[in-house]
């Protein structure tokens, strides 16, 4: 059996729809599992079992990128393809079933997955390898809560400021004897936030994980107790390892895009989602700055009480 998955070339969907992608890959176990998939999301992939084929696909002008994906597809007899971008791909190819996803308005991303499959979606799921995981194991002690930290993000609107994540932090460093902090996100990231991040903070307990791989990271946070960050693809990754989320929301809409699940909290700014559309976004400005620091820490405190 040969089942191809069209993925997103983002993180955070790509997430979102692994619960779907879990869901094919038990019922078939057996199946040549192939993925067409954008580079940056690429790498949650491999660690997948029974995997023939990642085709990767750069976004070009006029859609010219279908064109080679359809080239590298055509020649194979799919026994599924399930299609998260909803594309006419799969139209041209050789199947006996197809899934088609597509977005309806005013639902969660994973409650549109429910209703299109047909099947609960909402266990997302990373795999990581025997060595992320005991990597994870060896260099995270039981002794000490661990707290992922993720300042960054694709837009700037959408990211509270890291002086106030650093706030947060030394507060949590001073009430509690035993706590790490877990810093993830890209070596940009690093560069942009760093410096200003661990400002006063022990050397001893920062566990730097910026610039690693996304399956190392979501080993890491298997074993952490909470992630703090903005609305973003590791926030998803996050909710994947059930671990307690707090999230961040500002001019993006946390009914669609919120951390799934009842155990997860959602801090929204003062202004509202319609008064953000209702204004010109500036893309070179946050606008998170109304979400105070004394609110974080407080739900930050009764998640690790």
């Amino acid at each position: 059996m040969k089942i191809l998955f069209i993925c997103s070339n983002l993180i955070g969907d790509t997430i979102l729809s692994s619960g779907v992608i879990k869901h094919f890959v038990n019922k078939h176990k057996n199946a040549k599992l192939s993925f067409v998939i954008g580079p940056t999301a690429a790498p949650l992939l491999k660690n997948y079992a029974n995997v023939e084929r990642i085709i990767i696909f750069k976004k070009r002008k006029f859609n010219i990128h279908w064109i080679e994906i359809l080239k590298k597809t055509y020649n194979t007899k799919w026994d599924i393809i399930i299609d998260f971008r909803s594309s006419i791909l799969s139209f041209f190819l050789k199947k006996k079933n197809k899934y088609i996803f597509k977005k309806q308005k005013g639902l969660h991303h994973i409650d549109q997955l429910n209703s299109i499959f047909g099947f609960p979606c909402s266990d997302l799921f990373i795999p990581t390898s025997i060595e992320e995981q005991k990597k994870a194991q060896c260099d995270l002690s039981e002794t000490y809560k661990h707290v992922v930290i993720f300042p960054g993000g694709n837009w700037t609107p959408k990211l509270w400021s890291v002086e106030n994540y650093n706030l947060v932090m030394k507060s949590l460093q001073s009430k509690y004897d035993k706590i790490k902090f877990i810093l993830v996100g890209s070596l940009k990231e690093k560069e942009k936030f760093y410096k200003e991040l661990i400002k006063d903070i022990k050397e001893e307990l920062i566990i730097d994980l910026f610039g690693a791989n996304l399956t190392i990271t979501s080993a890491f946070m298997k074993k952490s107790d909470l992630f703090v960050g903005n609305d973003s693809g590791l926030m998803h990754l996050a909710v994947s390892n059930k671990i307690r989320v707090i999230s961040l929301f500002g001019p993006t809409d946390d009914n669609i895009y919120g951390p799934y699940g009842n155990n997860n909290i959602i801090i929204r700014t003062k202004e509202s989602l319609d008064y953000f559309k209702s204004i010109n976004i500036d893309k070179n400005k946050s606008y998170m700055n109304s979400i105070k620091t004394d609110i974080v820490l407080r739900t930050c405190e009764s998640y690790l009480k």
